[in-house]
């Protein structure tokens, strides 16, 4: 009697998603890159202060462009208050998914590229389940996974090779009195952060299902405005409010005056919570970790010798932000906490940051209720 064929393992083609996401992630991270550096640092570098109408023209283009992509080419993707969702995408969908999050991006929303990423390795990961002809569910399910965690490490690429998310002097040892005030940045920053969140899931809520374009302008608008108040009333770049963030969390150091940090908080934060309530499409983790990083540079700042190093309130309020955007499990928790202190410091900030992952985690996510109930746009 002949035995049934052994089932084939899907671990090769598991692989082989993660391989090919990577370096396509890659690509996609520096196209988005590019775009954002040409629009929001080239062309307005001859300026001595970016002017208020290219500021609000570029932000009313995206709102436009990601209205006529969700509406006429297609409209498979999330909402961005639903963090980040792993599911297998066509090619035909991609289209529209990854235009839509250009179009937000290069225009200035404040939202992340982590999304372009997912959504990248999730096609690449169903392409390869496809062509090697899997038809089991759950193996086809493993390798869209990996293929986004595939793409998703090619956020980590850049910045190790680099070290761009070095925050310059750090302690030459662990400094036990950091520890302590983690505590507090931790707990500061998850409030903040959950409510920016809430009122974007609120905005969403009121608005509805599908892309509706005078929400999307109403929302380009606020940003605009936003990045103008700071430039006019700080003197600082529009760069603070406009795009993710990500990029200027090392750059937050330079600023030495609580007022400026203050109003880089506020109107980042209201940037933030209308760009993912709106409609627009991107990911939700590095503005948070702008926002959380700047309020830890607050509390250091206000609280001088007394207080925690601005290195070390940074990564706390980054590491806190990031566990305050979505549920996490204990592992990746402890994990992130770890991997974020070494790429933004030296493994004196480990401990520093690993308390504040922890207590960020243990935070009642009193917006969660809100953020989860049915939000289609």
């Amino acid at each position: 009697m002949n035995s049934a064929p052994a089932a084939r393992r899907p671990i090769p083609a598991m692989l082989l998603a993660a391989v090919i996401s990577l370096v396509l992630g890659y690509v996609v991270l520096e196209i988005v890159n590019a775009g954002i550096i040409l629009l929001w640092e080239t062309i307005p570098e001859g300026w001595a202060t970016t002017p208020a109408w290219y500021v609000i023209g570029i932000l009313l283009i995206a709102a436009v462009l990601v209205y006529v992509i969700r509406t006429f080419v297609g409209d498979a993707g999330h909402s961005p208050i639903g963090g980040i969702k792993v599911s297998s995408v066509t090619p035909k969908e991609y289209v529209g998914v990854i235009l839509a999050i250009l179009a937000s991006l290069w225009g200035g929303i404040v939202l992340g590229p982590e999304v372009a990423l997912v959504a990248t390795g999730s096609m690449i990961g169903g392409l390869v389940a496809k062509r090697m002809r899997f038809t089991d569910a759950a193996d086809q399910k493993k390798i869209v996974g990996f293929g986004a965690l595939g793409a998703i490490l090619a956020l980590f690429v850049g910045p190790i090779l680099s070290g761009s998310m070095q925050l310059g002097s750090t302690p030459t040892a662990i400094e036990v009195d950091q520890i302590g005030w983690a505590i507090g940045v931790a707990i500061i920053v998850a409030v903040v952060v959950t409510l920016a969140r809430t009122v974007a899931a609120l905005i969403a809520r009121a608005t509805g299902s599908g892309p509706h374009l005078p929400i999307l302008i109403a929302a380009s608008l606020i940003v605009g405005i936003s990045a103008l108040i700071v430039q006019s009333r700080t003197g600082e770049g529009i760069l603070f409010i406009v795009t993710s963030g990500e990029e200027f969390i090392t750059k937050l150091p330079t600023l030495t005056t609580a007022s400026t940090v203050v109003a880089i908080i506020i109107f980042k934060a209201i940037a933030y919570a209308v760009s993912l309530g709106a409609g627009f499409r991107g990911g939700p983790f590095f503005p948070a970790m702008f926002v959380g990083a700047a309020v830890g540079l607050l509390i250091s700042l206000l609280m001088g010798d007394s207080g925690p190093s601005v290195p070390a309130a940074i990564v706390v309020g980054v590491i806190a932000s990031l566990i305050a955007t979505a549920p996490m499990k204990w592992p990746i928790v402890i994990v992130l906490g770890v991997v974020l202190g070494l790429m933004m410091g030296t493994w004196t900030l480990v401990p520093a940051a690993l308390v504040g992952a922890i207590v960020a985690r243990l935070i009642p996510r009193w917006g969660d209720r809100i953020v989860a109930e049915p939000v289609s746009h």
